[in-house]
């Protein structure tokens, strides 16, 4: 049942972000993320679950590093809607994968005043 919920909300994202999420895992300094499992791991080690709104927004910040990502692109692309609550929701859930990738020092998502984010993988 729980796959079949999954394929589901396949069907529903954006078809730019469910090419992304068909791509088995994305490497970003030292972590390796299985997009299947929803799983982040850092140097091989215990692997971290991630919400799907975290793997969404890992997924395009992954297969656009060093690019900027469009705010509005963003919200609309995961949240349907750039309003007011979906933006600062989308803040929240950048703080947590800011955090997330806090170990490796060569990785920063940075904030474009008025424009988006970049994450920077040195």
């Amino acid at each position: 049942m729980k796959i079949e919920n999954e394929k589901i909300l396949l069907n529903e994202l954006d078809e730019n972000l469910r090419a992304l999420m068909i791509v088995p895992s994305y490497k970003l300094g030292a972590y390796t993320f299985d997009v299947a499992n929803r799983e982040l791991s850092f140097n091989g080690a215990e692997p971290v679950k991630l919400t799907r709104k975290e793997t969404y927004l890992f997924v395009l910040f992954a297969a656009n590093a060093n690019s900027m990502l469009d705010r509005k692109y963003m919200l609309t692309t995961i949240w349907k809607d750039d309003n007011y609550y979906n933006s600062r929701s989308m803040d929240v859930y950048i703080c947590k994968i800011r955090k997330l990738l806090s170990k490796d020092p060569s990785i920063v998502i940075v904030n474009i005043h008025g424009k988006g984010y970049r994450i920077v993988v040195g």
